[in-house]
């Protein structure tokens, strides 16, 4: 299949974590976030990769079920293909990224 075909959203958040409420909203989404199929990238920003583009419409109402009271949250839809240009200034890919990566698969053993 080709990579074309696949895309990325991308959920970035910044929630207020001051207080037992604020700190229960935000754990709340986060597993929401987790339950639904989305890999963290980095702290507050999560992945997921999708078939087909009319299906972003349906995972923004669906995170939209389920936002914060407070905070900033944004979508982004960037294509597979794009995603898989990410450079990396520091550090490197989690193994959430390496294993839902282009090829889809793991090599356990040659």
């Amino acid at each position: 299949m080709s990579i074309y075909k696949y895309m990325r959203i991308i959920v970035m958040y910044d929630l207020p974590n001051n207080n037992y409420e604020e700190s229960k909203e935000y754990q709340r989404f986060r597993k929401l976030l987790i339950k639904n199929g989305y890999i963290m990238m980095q702290f507050s920003v999560y992945s997921k990769c999708l078939n087909i583009k009319n299906k972003f419409e349906s995972e923004v109402k669906k995170i939209s079920k389920f936002i914060p009271t407070q905070g900033n949250i944004r979508v982004l839809a960037v294509t597979e293909k794009q995603y898989q240009n990410i450079i990396y200034l520091n550090g490197e890919s989690n193994i959430n990224e390496k294993v839902n990566g282009e090829e889809r698969f793991i090599k356990l053993k040659d």
